[in-house]
This record gives C-alpha cells, sequence and structure tokens, in this order.
C-alpha cells in the first residue's frame, strides 16, 4: 500500500511537466520507501529501472544490457542509454532510474564518463528525467560532490526522504486507533519497511515479541545492521547510543560513561545527528536561565531509541530465548514513561497543524520544548505579540486530575510563562473534575482518541 509522500510526488511530477531535462537526487535511509515513491511516480510514464549491484563495470554492463532489451547490442554504457532514448517515441520524456547509483561509480569512471556524454548531448531536447537513488545518506551528503566531479553541476536537485509524520503513519495503519498509533510509532518511527511488518490485528506484547524478542526476529539485530552501512567505528557509536538510551543526555554524562574525550564524543554526535539518529535539544527561550537545562542529547530515531533502551541491554537474554521475561520484566514497568517522548512529538505535530491551518487562537512561530531542571514544557510557541502556547502531555495510565495540572503550573513558573493558550494532552482522558477545572481556567483538554 503507498501512503504519504504528496509533496514529493507533486515535485518530481512537475519536474516532468517542466518541458526540461533534469538529473535529480532522490535519497534516504534504507527501507525510508524511495523505490515505493519511484514506482508510484513512473506509472504510465514511459520509463526504464535498474538496480546497479557492486560489481565490476563488465558485469553491470551485461547486467544492464539483460535487463534493458533496447540495450542488447550495446558495447558499452553510452550505447546502452543511447539505444534506450533512440526508442523512445518522438516527443516524449524518459525517466531513467538508477536504484543505488554509488554502485555505478565505486570500480570506474567509465559509467561516469559515458553518462555525462549521453547526457549532455541530450539535455537541451528537454526529454530526460533522471532519477538517481542511494540508500546512503552520508555518501550523498558528504563524499558524493566529490566522486562526481564536475559533473555535479549536471544536478538540478535533491529531495531527501525522511520518516513518515504521525498523520502519514496514522494513514498507513487506517484500522488502528490513535493510542495504538502512538505506541506502534513509538517503536517502529515511521520507517515505512518497519511499519509493513507491524501487524494492527496483533496486540502490541504480540507484535513487539514477534518483531524484537526472538534470536531471529526480523527487527532484533536490525539497528547494527543500519548503522553499519552508514557509519565505521560502530563499537564507539553503539556506547554512545546506549549512554544515550540509559538518560545520559549531557555531554559530560556521556564522557563519564564512555570514558570517550569530549571532543570525540561531539564529532560522534556530529556523525549521528547529520543521520537524524540524534539531536541535540535546545530549549525555548524564554528570557528564564536560572531552571533552564542545556546541552541536552537524545536518540531522535524512534526505532533506534527503543532498540538501545530495551533491545541492547537484554541482547543475551533474548538470544538465550528468554524473551517473554524481558517484555514482562523490562518492558512494561518502563514502557509508559518510555512512550511519553513519542507522545509528545505526536501532540507537538498536532498543534503545528493547527497553527498551520489557523485552528488556533493565534499565529504562532517556532515550536519548540522547555528543558527545565525540575520539569519540562512539553510544547512552547510564541506569538509576534509575545503570547505564549504551552502544551503539556500526560501518558499516564489513568486520566489526568487536577493534582496533575498542579504540577504543570508550578513547571510554568519556573519557565517565567504565563500562557496565553494552554493545552494539556492526556492518553487516558480527564477526570470530572479536571473537565470542570479547565472550563472555569480556559484550559483546552485533548484526548488522545480525538486527535
Amino acid at each position: 500500500m503507498f501512503t504519504g509522500r504528496t509533496q514529493e510526488l507533486e515535485r518530481l511530477e512537475g519536474l516532468y511537466a517542466s518541458g526540461r531535462s533534469g538529473i535529480v537526487v532522490l535519497y534516504g535511509r534504507s527501507g525510508i520507501g524511495k523505490t515505493a515513491l519511484v514506482r508510484r511516480f513512473i506509472q504510465e510514464k514511459n520509463s526504464v529501472y535498474y538496480a546497479a549491484r557492486r560489481v565490476t563495470k563488465k558485469e553491470q554492463l551485461l547486467c544492464m544490457k539483460k535487463e534493458w532489451q533496447e540495450a542488447e547490442g550495446a558495447q558499452d554504457f553510452y550505447e546502452a542509454f543511447s539505444a534506450l532514448y533512440e526508442r523512445r517515441t518522438d516527443g516524449e520524456k524518459l525517466v531513467i532510474v538508477l536504484d543505488e547509483f554509488r554502485n555505478l561509480l565505486e570500480d570506474t569512471t567509465e559509467f561516469l564518463n559515458a553518462f555525462v556524454r549521453f547526457y549532455s548531448e541530450h539535455m537541451q531536447d528537454g526529454t530526460l528525467l533522471v532519477l538517481l537513488l542511494s540508500s546512503s545518506v552520508t555518501w550523498v551528503e558528504n563524499e558524493m560532490a566529490g566522486v562526481l566531479g564536475s559533473a555535479a553541476r549536471l544536478l538540478n536537485g535533491f529531495i531527501k526522504l525522511k520518516e513518515f509524520s504521525f498523520m502519514e503513519l496514522a494513514g498507513y495503519h487506517k484500522n488502528s486507533s490513535v493510542q495504538e498509533n502512538i505506541y506502534t510509532g513509538a517503536v517502529l518511527g515511521g520507517v515505512p519497511a518497519y511499519l509493513k511488518l507491524w501487524r494492527e490485528e496483533k496486540s502490541f506484547e504480540e507484535n513487539v515479541t514477534r518483531l524484537f524478542l526472538t534470536e531471529d526476529a526480523p527487527l532484533f539485530w536490525e539497528a547494527e545492521h543500519y548503522l553499519k552501512q552508514e557509519l565505521r567505528e560502530l563499537s564507539a557509536y553503539n556506547t554512545i547510543l546506549a549512554a544515550l538510551a540509559q538518560g545520559k543526555y549531557k555531554l559530560n554524562d556521556i564522557y563519564e560513561h564512555t570514558g570517550f574525550s569530549r571532543a570525540k564524543i561531539s564529532v560522534y554526535l556530529k556523525s549521528l545527528t547529520q543521520l537524524d539518529i540524534t539531536e541535540k535539544m535546545y530549549s525555548f527561550d524564554t528570557n528564564e536561565y536560572k531552571s533552564v537545562q542545556k546541552g541536552l542529547y537524545r536518540i531522535r530515531e524512534p526505532y533506534l531509541r527503543f532498540w538501545y533502551r530495551f533491545i541492547y541491554p537484554n541482547l543475551s537474554a533474548i538470544a538465550a530465548g528468554e524473551g517473554e521475561r524481558v517484555y514482562r520484566e523490562a518492558v512494561v514497568p518502563d514502557l509508559t514513561e518510555y512512550v511519553r517522548e513519542a507522545f509528545r512529538d505526536v501532540c507537538s505535530e498536532y498543534l503545528q497543524l493547527m497553527n498551520r491551518y489557523k485552528r488556533l487562537e493565534r499565529i504562532y512561530g517556532n515550536f519548540g520544548i522547555w528543558h527545565g531542571k525540575t520539569g519540562s514544557i512539553d510544547v512552547l510557541a510564541k506569538a509576534e505579540g509575545g503570547e505564549y502556547l504551552a502544551a503539556f502531555c500526560d501518558c499516564k495510565e489513568m486520566p489526568t486530575g487536577v493534582a496533575d495540572y498542579k504540577e504543570y503550573e508550578a513547571v510554568l513558573e519556573n519557565a517565567g510563562v504565563t500562557p496565553a493558550e494552554w493545552y494539556c494532552f492526556s492518553m487516558q482522558g480527564f477526570s470530572k473534575e479536571m473537565e470542570e477545572f479547565a472550563a472555569q481556567k480556559g484550559i483546552h483538554l485533548v484526548c488522545a482518541k480525538d486527535m
């Protein structure tokens, strides 16, 4: 099932209809849906697709000729592309898709020279659209330009595919409730390849057990497989990510846990952040500095956050066949607290959508989090006139009550914030007393099931 990617499809369709030739790099981590997007885009278009292998130039050309019947008699790459172009209908645009095109550049410059020659000869006709796909974010962003050299000037743009938003995830799992999708997103994030493995008809426990808690489970070793594709020195990255998963959010805490120098940790965190695996959490500026926490990091990517929190510390037990015990003794006790972070991200996405469509009382600028020493404001935004919107997200397994409000009120005071617009989100709804209290105070109450 294809879902989401509306903006990316619109951009590709715009390039196709532009009347100009173009080369676009479409990239993103493995499993993010590049091929699915391209398949949808090239439907009913004159197109050819080639999945490049890591082989010699001779074998690559043989594979290409075997898959492209038009190029059967080609003696080199230039002739192969030329044969494709010559057999199209006059004036019709040809879409050429080269999947994992990095593999075409590793053995020799012969392919690159042939392709540049072919494209340069025909680009003025406006009848070529070339999509170059790659699953290596690090290579595209750091190394590709050096490999392409002067040929990089032919590129017309980049499309980086990221994880599904929560709205897209909910569209993918239409038969699940909002709460169920929040829990699914907390474990798998918005990676389509992972979401395909989740069975909506099964319980959360059944899905987690089947996907993670046996040695041959499909996602048991996936974290390391993914990191190996992008990073060297896996042992160092594993150590840092394990520290973050254990709540070591400050650089000094990571230093004490790992023994690495602070400079080394900073370099590794920069690499992880470039891959959207980690992020530095900047506290929203409220001009209240005494109570704020600075320099915090977190694992941003939900699948890896779940894996390093629950799977990594229990690898031996799971491999020994004790997955059920791991779920019962490790996952269940910490699950509510773990999901809270994902719930907060969903609430922020909800409010930002409301802001975009002018459904809030004011138009707000940047949205963020205020990180306090004794508590945090889950969502904070500021309007042009200086008014604040504040939101708290309660993930407990019971309705939110007035006592919870009092805790939130204390955090706002520490932050120096008096919100003009105040939201409380709750996974399990609100007590009758809280509903009456909120009506008097003008607090907006939102239950997860109603989002």
